[in-house]
């Protein structure tokens, strides 16, 4: 094993022997990309045989192709086109090869993954938010010209999570798919054998069964492919997945050249690989992932050469060989090189101009384009106060890899004071508003900002106390908070918007889709990989805050509950609460006295012992109706339940009209409720027998958008 010298500050790469000499002997390099560091990466050897590496930052690239001396690459939101400067003979320092980016394509947000070009010379992608294959036009972002048969609708939802194009004889061949859900993000309930491959010239699915198949590949007459969750390479044969070797880390990224098959290496992230049998495998083992790439011998199966990343690069995309070429390296977009490196008609080869002169003009350094430079980066606090240099996110000319973020910690400029012991530090300003994040929020913090929370957090955590992490974001005018943001996280992949507020008179000016974008990206920092949102409907929900998610692309609302007020005197004197008395086999028992454990996601906080009920039959529970007291005028009614046998002899019926007529005998006057769309037939008994004698109905709805969305 060798350890390479020549790696980037803050990354240690471990290669077998000899790896960089065989490169050398066999003439050619490799290029692979890491969205999970913004990277595209050239890997070649030195004249002593040691590897090289060369880097340069994108924003989010993913799929790579390799078109004569041509590289072509998706990224968040763009389609890069590189062109080589260098003719045949030709070098640039030690490179041999030197990309340089043409043409971006905007092809938007669309979780672009792999792309090829075809017979014709057009670009193909795979557009993986729109579950379709699409190609590049100047009038559009891009236009579909496939879909698997099963995607009844091009919507932006990862339906099922289509990654992977095979090309044959130029065309279209072979896609891969993580399920045939046709539902928004349906595929990650399928993770560990819904994967399936699709024929794309006769729409038919040829092998399912699969764990998240990736990088299928047509090569010498046999359809290869990555199945990813059980890190195997192997090919289809008579519509079965024919392993022929297990590496030690998710599978993605797969290449050939004459008999050898250059594959990808990821590392685990539990949100999306827990549970897969790769990870099993590798726990029987004793093994650990890795990440970074791996050469392996068609003919026997074997692995030949490999070569190992530990530091901040953990997750690999695609992988391409770049035949003929020792010393491969592409410009950036950051230093001078981009501006001063031109070629023209006769010109002899590279022509350098001179120095780019001074910026005339007076301000800041605008932004360079195309980089992936985000104006709403949030900042974690510093550990300590001394001097914060300004880093960056753009492109390292020099080979260096170095976390780094978008904007400066401004010291003394903030007006929050030390943000070791200050709750808050600025990371984003635009115009006079700023925006902050609220660190050490909690429970009891938290209620000093009471009067900029919707809806009260007072209200909610008296019967809903938070259990997970909040997050906090404001909104500022000169030193004033006119607008908060909270989140509260569920769980270690969801966190849920629980209160979004913007005074009145500075609404309509986007300080709200502001407060929720920056919240995204720090929820997104966080390894969170989906938001909820739930609200109730009203006049302000309908007019501000759905145009406000809609814009910034979350999912559309579904109605989740229908809820029902009404007050005692309204209900008293409905004909059912007296209709359905019980036979004798059957016993209501107060919930509390009974001893018994309460059902799940019911609260013991506030459970009202007033009319929380039980029903029995022959001395077994069959229903339950629980309560809590919300406020001292208002009782809540919670769950109600009744078994399946019962269901159509109004069992259910008279234990409700039980617990109404205890509220109504004690004289706590008002009653609320709700019913979730889960529950059809207690939906119809509350249309028909609770609606007439209500004071007010409504909805809840819910939302969602997923983040981190690649796994």
């Amino acid at each position: 094993m060798q350890t390479l010298v020549s790696a980037p500050s803050g990354l240690e790469i471990n290669a077998s022997e000899q790896f960089g000499s065989w490169l050398c002997k066999q003439n050619l390099s490799l290029a692979f990309t890491t969205y999970q560091t913004n990277r595209l990466f050239f890997v070649s050897s030195q004249a002593n045989g040691q590897i090289k590496l060369n880097e340069r930052l994108f924003d989010k690239p993913m799929g790579l192709h390799l078109a004569g001396k041509s590289l072509y690459m998706t990224t968040r939101y763009q389609l890069w086109h590189f062109d080589n400067f260098l003719g045949n003979g030709e070098k640039h320092g030690e490179c041999d090869r030197l990309y340089v980016p043409r043409t971006a394509h905007t092809t938007g947000d669309v979780n672009a993954h792999e792309l090829v070009l075809d017979d014709a010379g057009k670009v193909i992608f795979v557009n993986t938010d729109f579950s379709c294959l699409a190609t590049l036009s100047p009038d559009y972002n891009f236009v579909p010209i496939w879909q698997p048969p099963f995607i009844s609708k091009l919507v932006a939802e990862d339906r099922c999570h289509l990654n992977g194009l095979a090309m044959v004889e130029g065309k279209p061949g072979y896609v891969t798919a993580c399920s045939t859900t046709d539902t928004a993000a349906g595929w990650r309930n399928h993770r560990v054998d819904g994967g399936v491959v699709i024929d794309v010239t006769q729409n038919e699915i040829i092998a399912t069964g699969l764990s998240m198949p990736h990088s299928p590949r047509w090569y010498q007459g046999k359809l290869w492919l990555l199945n990813s969750g059980t890190g195997e390479l192997g090919y289809i044969e008579e519509r079965q997945f024919h392993p022929i070797i297990f590496c030690p880390g998710f599978v993605r990224g797969l290449a050939f050249w004459q008999n050898f098959a250059f594959v990808g290496l990821s590392q685990l992230r539990s949100q999306s690989f827990t549970g897969l049998t790769l990870e099993n495998r590798l726990n029987s083992q004793g093994n650990r992932p890795q990440c970074g790439l791996m050469v392996i011998d068609l003919q026997t199966g074997t692995p030949l050469h490999w070569l190992y990343f530990q530091g901040v690069i953990e997750e690999l995309f695609d992988v391409v060989v770049l035949p003929g070429v020792l010393q491969p390296q592409a410009i950036g977009l950051q230093s001078d090189e981009i501006q001063r490196l031109v070629t023209f008609p006769n010109s002899g080869g590279i022509v350098t101009t001179k120095p780019t002169a001074k910026r005339p003009s007076l301000g800041a350094t605008p932004p360079v384009p195309g980089l992936p430079t985000q104006q709403i980066t949030p900042l974690n606090p510093p550990e300590d106060c001394g001097e914060i240099k300004q880093s960056s996110s753009l492109p390292l000319e020099r080979g260096e890899i170095r976390q780094s973020s978008s904007l400066p910690f401004l010291r003394g400029g903030l007006g929050w004071g030390n943000p070791k012991t200050s709750s808050e530090a600025a990371f984003s300003s635009g115009n006079r508003i700023r925006y902050q994040r609220v660190y050490h929020l909690n429970s009891g913090n938290a209620l000093d900002y009471n009067h900029l929370t919707y809806p009260s957090l007072q209200k909610r955590w008296q019967t809903q106390p938070p259990q997970g992490e909040l997050t906090g974001l404001s909104a500022s005018l000169d030193g004033a908070i006119i607008g908060f943001a909270i989140s509260e996280r569920l769980n270690p992949q969801q966190a849920e918007i629980i209160s979004l507020f913007v005074l009145p008179e500075y609404r309509s000016q986007g300080i709200g889709t502001k407060l929720v974008a920056y919240l995204e990206q720090e929820l997104a920092q966080q390894g969170c990989v989906e938001i909820i949102l739930s609200y109730s409907t009203s006049t302000l929900t309908n007019v501000a805050l759905e145009p406000l998610l809609q814009k910034l692309h979350w999912q559309p609302p579904q109605i989740n509950l229908v809820l029902g007020k009404t007050a005692t005197e309204k209900i008293a004197p409905a004909p059912w609460l007296n209709k359905y008395p019980l036979p004798p086999a059957f016993e209501v028992f107060p919930w509390l006295d009974a001893g018994l454990s309460l059902p799940p996601n019911v609260e013991a906080h506030r459970l009202e012992p007033l009319n929380s009920l039980g029903l029995r039959y022959r001395g077994e529970v069959i229903g339950w109706v629980l309560t809590h007291r919300v406020a001292p005028d208002t009782i809540r009614y919670t769950t109600f339940s009744i078994a399946q046998a019962f269901e159509k002899r109004g069992r259910g019926v008279s234990l409700l009209a039980s617990a109404i007529r205890r509220q109504v005998d004690s004289g706590v006057p008002y009653l609320t409720g709700s019913v979730s769309y889960r529950y059809p037939r207690l939906l119809q008994f509350v249309e028909r027998h609770l609606t007439p004698y209500l004071t007010g109905v409504g909805e809840v709805r819910q939302t969602s958008k997923l983040i981190n969305r690649i796994f």
